[in-house]
């Protein structure tokens, strides 16, 4: 499931450059957090693989807490789920 970015300014369609297309505005930084959020969540998975469901949950919402998308609420909610299993 992707998530369909949007300029904040305009509202113009995200095309993957760091200037937007109709309106000039910078989109660095907004793509500098996607892109922490996406490594947050890659760490994520992966303390889900070794079994460390505290960590994953840690990450995960960390995750959300810098850029919500749908997938990472789900990792989130797996994270969760799986924690509260092992108490």
């Amino acid at each position: 499931m992707s998530v369909d970015h949007h300029c904040p300014v305009c509202r113009a369609r995200f095309r993957g450059a760091r200037v937007c297309s109709r309106c000039g505005a910078d989109l660095g930084p907004l793509m500098g957090l996607a892109a922490r959020a996406w490594r947050l969540r890659q760490q994520a998975r992966q303390a889900l693989e070794r079994g460390d469901c505290v960590r994953a949950l840690g990450l995960a919402s960390d995750a959300q807490h810098v850029h919500r998308t749908p997938n990472g609420g789900s990792l989130q909610l797996l994270s969760a789920w799986l924690h509260a299993g092992r108490r």
